[in-house]
């Protein structure tokens, strides 16, 4: 079954996706700048080796987030929702950590 998607915009959205190892991205729309921007200031990483990236311009991008009036930076990504751990799957795979309340 495909998870269903949605989309994230803004540089550290964006760049805070691509770094969770439990996040999948399906793709990353990014303006040629954003694109030096996140290789420049992630050069150890290498976030977007095996990703799909569109490169579109600032009008493009804004189509994605006109009607919430928020700002995209140059960073549209869409992503899956992450799966929900219930109280007994955390339990299980926490058993063998020590847990200070």
């Amino acid at each position: 079954m495909k998870k269903s998607t949605f989309y994230i915009v803004g540089k550290h959205a964006v760049t805070e996706a691509l770094k969770n190892p439990n996040r999948r991205v399906v793709r990353v729309f990014l303006t040629e700048e954003a694109k030096n921007k996140i290789n420049r200031e992630n050069q150890h990483l290498n976030l977007l080796k095996n990703i799909n990236i569109f490169f579109k311009n600032k009008k493009e991008l804004d189509k994605y987030c006109s009607r919430e009036g928020i700002t995209h930076q140059g960073f549209v990504a869409e992503i899956e929702h992450l799966d929900k751990n219930n109280i007994k799957d955390f339990v299980f795979q926490n058993s063998d950590k020590k847990i200070l309340i």
